[in-house]
């Protein structure tokens, strides 16, 4: 019960630390953002992994109390190795929040969002207002056309984001992926 409610303090305190003042579009030309409430907080940190079901679970939740219920519970069906204390997914997941915020322009950008679902980049192609962003594919599945001998050969198998600085301003903006599923 102690080790328990030792996870449920830590918890709270990592997404206190990485959620506050961050959970609402960044403001460019202020460094003053509105206080959330605790359950703001725990929308923004569990938005783009919580399935539809988890969603509907926090909707009606408003306590303390039932939020870090729902956030042990939440963490706990995450866990890839259940038997030790370390919960690596979340805090790796967590990490990659707070990278987000303080690098990324914010967890809701494009690039935020994407560094958030799928870590650093294996690499990363700059080319005046451009990104690409380049991972290991999940199943290394090779597209291999004969008739084509372009450079994008050698990259098939990867996932690339693309991203765009459109208004010129520093805001880059996913224009592209070869993932499935993520094309904007």
């Amino acid at each position: 019960m102690l080790i328990q409610r030792k996870n449920i303090l830590i918890i709270l305190i990592l997404i206190h630390a990485i959620v506050f003042s961050c959970c609402t579009t960044h403001n460019y030309y202020s460094s003053e953002q509105p206080k959330r409430s605790m359950k703001e907080m725990v929308e923004c940190v569990v938005s783009y992994i919580a399935t539809s079901e988890e969603k509907a679970q926090l909707k009606p939740l408003n306590s303390d109390v039932e939020l870090n219920s729902f956030l042990v519970e939440f963490w706990k069906k995450r866990d890839p190795s259940p038997e030790t204390e370390i919960n690596e997914y979340r805090d790796t997941y967590l990490e990659r929040f707070q990278i987000a915020n303080a690098s990324l322009g914010g967890w809701q950008t494009d690039r935020g969002r994407v560094f958030i679902l799928y870590g650093k980049p294996e690499d990363i192609i700059l080319a005046e207002d451009k990104e690409i962003w380049i991972y290991p594919d999940k199943e290394r599945i090779p597209n291999y056309d004969q008739a084509s001998n372009i450079p994008e050969v050698l990259e098939s198998g990867k996932i690339k984001f693309y991203f765009h600085d459109s208004m010129g301003i520093g805001v880059m903006q996913q224009i592209y992926s070869t993932e499935f599923g993520e094309n904007r």
